[in-house]
């Protein structure tokens, strides 16, 4: 069976959870194609592509909207539509593809006809590593650095804390990523455009992995689950999935806004100061993520490809 997966970019978590996707019984391509301004070599590779498939698979619905746009050939082959924004659920009707998928809860119940395929990563790339409970580092990793993200509380919060912060991601608001370095000062390290192992990498340097979005805006995050496979505690608001994976004691719940930085030193000093208690969350974590790795994620979508 072959099937084509069209992401909007190929440097993006989006990217990487369509690579994931590997079954002897698939032939699976990804390409990238730009939802405003494809290239002409993103035109071509997807037309063959589309030609070339049984299945269509958009990762990105935007993506979906302007393939359909410019390609005659969108209503001749079967189409799923992955849906990971929380906030475009009712963008359509979605009548154009066979299948929809989506992968957490909250996003289940707005689109109840939906498959729910959960969010997995590589645990064969992010491998568990002991320490993180010593390590007095807090890190961030954002696709995009901008202010639904609340890094800059967490920026705060490590400067009157006197931790290093170590945040990793591309810039999408430059006026904000200075706001950030201002407020995080000599304690702030920023990684820009880092490549996979660079991001693995910094995992293995971090104490703890906050996540601190706004509500609405993420249907995971994915470093939530490669913190825990590489053994590193995390923080986080309930967000995206989080709600779907917390069991009490696998990670740590910020209960107040994004800008609660309080709420936010408070969590952090429970971390670096407990390590029996943050040993725990860790084992608790690894065990959380064990359950969602790629032939998991694989073996879901396989059962998806052949129902269509």
């Amino acid at each position: 069976m072959k099937i084509a997966h069209f992401t909007d970019t190929n440097r993006s978590a989006i990217y990487r959870l369509a690579c994931g996707i590997s079954s002897p019984k698939l032939e699976c391509r990804v390409a990238d194609f730009h939802p405003k301004k494809p290239s002409p070599s993103q035109v071509k590779r997807v037309k063959d592509l589309f030609r070339w498939a049984d299945i269509v698979h958009v990762q990105y619905w935007k993506t979906g909207a302007k393939i359909r746009e410019i390609f005659p050939e969108w209503s001749t082959k079967p189409k799923i539509l992955t849906h990971y924004n929380p906030y475009n659920l009712h963008e359509e009707d979605w009548s154009d593809y066979q299948q929809l998928i989506v992968v957490n809860q909250t996003q289940h119940k707005e689109l109840p006809q939906a498959t729910l395929i959960p969010l997995c990563t590589d645990l064969n790339f992010f491998k568990f590593q002991k320490g993180a409970e010593d390590r007095k580092v807090v890190h961030m990793a954002v696709n995009r650095i901008e202010g639904k993200k609340g890094i800059s509380f967490v920026a705060q919060a490590c400067s009157e804390l006197g931790y290093q912060f170590q945040l990793v991601g591309r810039v999408s608001k430059p006026k904000y990523l200075q706001e950030c370095r201002e407020i995080g000062g000599k304690h702030m390290n920023f990684r820009e455009n880092v490549s996979e192992q660079q991001l693995r990498q910094a995992y293995y340097e971090a104490g703890v992995h906050v996540c601190n979005s706004v509500d609405g805006f993420e249907s995971g995050t994915l470093p939530i689950l490669e913190s825990m496979a590489c053994g590193v505690p995390v923080i986080s608001r309930n967000i995206g999935h989080v709600s779907d994976l917390y069991t009490g004691s696998n990670l740590k719940l910020l209960t107040g806004p994004p800008k609660d930085v309080e709420g936010i030193k408070t969590a952090l000093q429970g971390i670096m100061n407990d390590k029996e208690t943050t040993r725990k969350m860790i084992q608790e974590g690894t065990s959380t993520v064990g359950k969602r790795d790629y032939p998991t994620w694989s073996m879901r979508h396989l059962e998806v490809y052949r129902n269509l």
